[in-house]
């Protein structure tokens, strides 16, 4: 039976990947700071160990002691937009960056057939995003976040073409579930739809919704991510749904379904606006390695996100 070990097992990304790797029939070892499991049932055969990443000597202890054949690095210090990460710079390092090299050195030094997926992120591509977006679009950073990642991103090729291993960046645009914060845009657009359903009454205030987004279901990618691991570890892919949305098509999308006009329910703070240029993450590289591409409409993401709806 290969061993998995899922670090950050109890963020968004990680509880997925790791119920996909129970699901496929792996030893999984879940790591993270806080005292238990979060999402993933005790009964599931999950082995959960507390770990803290900016201690790499106990990081190092676990990989020594589990000896895993793949190691996922989903664990990241981040927040929604407009974060202000200059105060938490130093444990954002160590968490995004650092933890990640110690990983890789373990590769290097102590398991070359290991292989190591980090959990990376569309921030290295600097916004507006225009036109189309793959692994090959430049990058460059606008936020101290963004420095972190392409730091990890260089970290993981580096390591890739200098030192054989197989290693990859999986570079994520906006994917949702009930795990992710509630204060991110589509999780307060299901809210809202929730709110208005039971309340016509109900408004929800947003600064603006003239912008473009791509919006993906977190299960879903984190299913795929597996198949990275298993067919192409050795690579870097941009992962989205592949279908972009202004914020105001996404909102009178979802509204729609069930027969409510959106404009009732949602007040917009500034001005209608052009949004300017679209992009479009193009999927190719995924589906030629995979065979897979995200199914996910919009509608059935913000139903799985709603609030009062069954699961």
């Amino acid at each position: 039976m290969p061993t998995a070990l899922v670090l950050g097992v109890n963020g968004q990304d990680g509880s997925f990947l790791a119920e996909a790797l129970l699901r496929r029939g792996y030893h999984v070892i879940g790591a993270a700071r806080d005292t238990t499991c979060r999402h993933v049932a005790p009964a599931s055969g999950l082995t959960y160990e507390r770990l803290d990443l900016q201690d790499l000597a106990a990081l190092g202890q676990l990989l020594e002691e589990c000896s895993p054949d793949l190691v996922f690095h989903a664990a990241a210090v981040h927040g929604p937009a407009g974060f202000a990460y200059e105060p938490v710079w130093a444990a954002m390092a160590a968490v995004n960056t650092v933890s990640l090299h110690a990983v890789l050195e373990h590769a290097r030094t102590r398991s070359p057939t290991m292989r190591v997926i980090y959990a990376n992120s569309a921030k290295i591509f600097p916004g507006p995003l225009a036109g189309r977006i793959d692994e090959t679009t430049p990058y460059r950073a606008t936020c101290l976040y963004s420095i972190g990642k392409i730091a990890s991103l260089e970290l993981v090729r580096h390591y890739r073409t200098r030192h054989g291993i197989a290693a990859g960046n999986l570079i994520l645009f906006n994917h949702e579930s009930r795990r992710r914060p509630a204060n991110y845009f589509l999780p307060r657009i299901a809210e809202a739809l929730d709110r208005a359903l039971a309340d016509p009454a109900f408004r929800l205030e947003v600064e603006t919704l003239d912008f473009h987004g791509d919006w993906s279901c977190a299960a879903e990618l984190m299913d795929i991510a597996v198949d990275i691991a298993e067919k192409a570890p050795g690579e870097d892919f941009v992962m989205a749904s592949g279908t972009t949305w202004t914020g105001r098509a996404a909102v009178e999308t979802v509204f729609a379904r069930h027969g409510l006009d959106w404009s009732r329910h949602i007040a917009v703070r500034q001005a209608p606006r052009d949004p300017g240029p679209a992009f479009s993450v193009a999927l190719d590289l995924l589906e030629a390695k995979t065979g897979r591409r995200p199914k996910k409409h919009i509608s059935d993401i913000v139903e799985l996100l709603r609030p009062a709806s069954p699961r």
